[in-house]
């Protein structure tokens, strides 16, 4: 696995070739049916088989543990682009993507490592959310299709999986202030959850989540909203507020 962690940190380009990676398929819903798919489309490659083993390697040790939490947290960003896309238009939901993705009509600009411009006109332009992403954008062209990721918002879990005691001293004050579970639960909403989402990133009881949840509603620092047949909470202006004060 240090093997592929290596290659991707220097920026190997025999990694990763021009068209080694397809554009993401609904259809495709498994890892496995996947890298199945990349080997099929890659068979010319000598290095095929060796770099899928070292993916399957690595979804093995680092993402299977948690992706029933990070699946989650991908659809319930699906849920949230799509609402948007279907109540405000293509343009309220390109303009919010965040991440310096700046939508300024016809032209959407966002980071990337090196200069390229293409045309969308007439092409399906395909979001694929990520939890991975941050400053790190990809994009991949299919034919008419062309595909591009970006960081998606309700990822407040892989914050938790990767804190390593990042603001420590301000985090507790904010357990000071709160208590250590309602501070915990204030961290993981600065993107919206549900509970049983919560419930799952913090490995507290739903029943907990929603104790801490109703007395945070309850103080205006956190809002709900209902989206088809879930609620979702998040920092209210007074929670953000709140975390900005102390540094968080």
């Amino acid at each position: 696995m240090s093997e592929l962690v290596k290659a991707m940190r220097r920026g190997d380009p025999q990694l990763f070739p021009p068209g080694f990676l397809p554009v993401p398929d609904p259809s495709r819903n498994s890892i496995g049916a996947e890298l199945d798919h990349v080997r099929a489309v890659n068979m010319w490659q000598s290095r095929t088989d060796r770099v899928i083993s070292l993916i399957e390697r690595y979804w093995e040790w680092s993402i299977a543990p948690h992706w029933n939490s990070i699946r989650s947290s991908l659809e319930e960003e699906t849920l949230f682009r799509g609402r948007t896309l279907a109540v405000e238009g293509p343009e309220a939901m390109l303009g919010e993507l965040g991440g310096r993705v700046m939508w300024s009509q016809p032209t959407l600009t966002a980071p990337y490592h090196q200069d390229i411009s293409q045309s969308t006109a007439g092409a399906q332009l395909l979001l694929v959310p990520t939890v991975f992403a941050g400053g790190v954008r990809l994009f991949v062209k299919d034919g008419s299709t062309m595909a591009m990721s970006y960081q998606a918002r309700a990822t407040g879990h892989f914050h938790v999986l990767t804190g390593c005691g990042r603001g420590r001293k301000a985090e507790d004050r904010l357990a000071l202030l709160l208590g250590k579970g309602r501070a915990q639960v204030v961290r993981a909403l600065e993107l919206p959850r549900t509970t049983t989402a919560l419930a799952e990133t913090l490995g507290f009881a739903k029943s907990t989540v929603s104790q801490h949840l109703a007395v945070l509603t309850s103080a205006g620092i956190v809002w709900k909203q209902r989206v088809g047949g879930q609620v979702f909470y998040r920092l209210d202006h007074t929670g953000l507020a709140l975390l900005r004060q102390l540094g968080l």
